[in-house]
């Protein structure tokens, strides 16, 4: 006879936190997942509610886990197993200083995207001690909200306007922005083209998105991303470049001048963006890096005349 035990049973078993270790890991290994000694360790850090640190910390002190935690990383370590994001498996995402709720139908914002809000913070220019009125901005395609809560709570002194047309996304937004915005982020469900058609003309001073630009024969290779992350936050026509166009032709209209417009994209886009801001109106076009080094960012001036201007190559 064969006795059949799942993952779930299995570590149900064991109660030493040690033991779950190395169990956890050797399922996400063999589930093909990178990383897996470091996800083990996040995996049981979220189910518990500690630190990576305690949870080394526990190891080595030999302590147990009860039997409804150990049940618990068992059915966490089986969603994993199945390439269930580990951010939606923990319910939470690490942003900047925010834990941002996530879950199914919402996009996991990726620890580059924290330099598009620097570089939105850093070209707005404007000292948050200042006595300058306050600021504003929009947020297209917010999503979890990462990006309008980051500028918000970093430069201190621009409300933000996160838009999401997902209704899919719509809760996981609202819920951030009521647990992070401080009340400088408002929310608005729509459409980017509607979203804009309500916003005066020259009112604006930042436009940031973080928008779908993978061209759409672009499969991307890992798992996680093409089963769950929603397909409308991914592709935008054949080069990718589609909803960009359209944002920089909205934008144009609805900054001030000097407003800045900001988007992250593709390490081999940015000089095809560069020419899309120029021929919308802007100035100064420049793509930027990301934490990793790659030209991941792509940001440009409203113009004062309203024609636009030659790019700037790839700042460092």
């Amino acid at each position: 006879m064969t006795l059949r035990v799942n993952v779930r049973e299995t570590l149900s078993m064991i109660l030493h936190v040690d033991a779950q270790r190395k169990l956890v890991r050797e399922q996400l290994k063999a589930a093909g997942i990178a990383d897996s000694g470091v996800e083990a360790d996040l995996l049981l850090a979220g189910v518990l509610g500690i630190s990576r640190g305690e949870v080394q910390m526990r190891s080595l002190l030999g302590r147990e886990l009860s039997v409804m935690e150990a049940r618990e990383v068992g059915a966490a370590t089986a969603r994993r197993a199945r390439r269930e994001p580990l951010q939606h498996v923990l319910g939470v995402a690490p942003f900047l200083d925010m834990e941002l709720a996530v879950g199914p139908g919402v996009f996991v914002p990726r620890p580059e995207t924290e330099s598009l809000v620097t570089a939105a913070v850093a070209l707005l220019g404007q000292d948050p001690s200042s006595s300058i009125g306050q600021l504003t901005g929009i947020d297209v395609g917010s999503g979890s909200g990462a990006v309008a809560l980051g500028v918000a709570r970093a430069h201190g002194r621009i409300r933000m306007t996160a838009i999401e047309r997902s209704s899919a996304a719509w809760p996981w937004l609202r819920a951030n922005v009521k647990a992070f915005g401080d009340g400088h982020v408002d929310v608005f469900f729509g459409d980017a083209e509607r979203a804009f058609s309500v916003v005066p003309p020259g009112s604006l001073d930042l436009v940031v998105s973080n928008p779908p630009y993978v061209p759409a024969a672009n499969r991307p290779e890992s798992r996680e991303v093409w089963r769950h992350d929603p397909e409308e936050a991914l592709y935008s026509g054949a080069d990718g470049l589609d909803f960009i166009r359209e944002l920089a032709t909205w934008s144009s209209a609805a900054l001030a001048r000097g407003g800045v417009l900001v988007v992250e994209h593709e390490d081999s886009q940015g000089a095809e963006i560069r020419q899309i801001f120029a021929d919308a109106g802007f100035v100064d076009a420049a793509t930027r890096q990301d934490l990793t080094g790659r030209d991941r960012l792509t940001s440009a001036v409203r113009s004062a005349s309203g024609e636009g201007g030659c790019d700037q190559p790839t700042i460092m």
